[in-house]
């Protein structure tokens, strides 16, 4: 474990803060549709080099997972053989490892041209969508903590106004 002491004891992989949230989502959700195997090593690795979260980046990836991931391949592998203008192979009726791999050699391209474009469309947009939660919920928190000074000066003001009143009739 002795080289990866800094990495386990630096602040910023493991930060919260809009910038490394939002750039380690993004990492995430790219990889995760990258057809290739390993992602979160991936995905952590990408995570290192950025400087940004790196659970939250091992975690994006979770976008495909076993129950989504034939679907959203599948999606690319369409996208990517649409946009390379490939005949596109009809679905398998005995569907296999055996026989996905056999038929690897002639999608792999569309798939991971297919991939590529959805990662960076996909992950492009959470990028954005948790920037703007993000900046939505300061804005919040703001303008609550405000209302709360308000309250509270109100508050001190009617606490001090009849000691005001109490001064000026002694006075009199």
């Amino acid at each position: 474990m002795s080289p990866f002491s800094y990495v386990m004891t630096h602040p910023i992989y493991f930060s919260v803060n809009r910038k490394t949230i939002s750039r380690a989502i993004w990492i995430g959700v790219f990889v995760a549709f990258l057809p290739i195997p390993m992602q979160m090593l991936v995905a952590v690795m990408l995570a290192l080099v950025a400087r940004v979260n790196i659970p939250l980046a091992a975690i994006g990836v979770w976008v495909t997972n076993p129950l989504t991931m034939v679907p959203l391949f599948y999606l690319a592998y369409r996208l990517g053989a649409a946009m390379l203008q490939m005949p596109i192979e009809p679905w398998p009726a005995d569907f296999s490892f055996s026989s996905f791999s056999q038929d690897m050699g002639g999608i792999w391209k569309a798939m991971l041209y297919g991939g590529i474009v959805l990662g960076l469309s996909l992950a492009t947009t959470s990028y954005f969508v948790v920037n703007l939660i993000w900046r939505i919920s300061i804005a919040y928190r703001y303008r609550e903590r405000k209302e709360n000074r308000r309250i509270q000066l109100r508050k001190i003001k009617r606490t001090m106004a009849p000691a005001e009143t109490n001064k000026k009739t002694t006075t009199n």
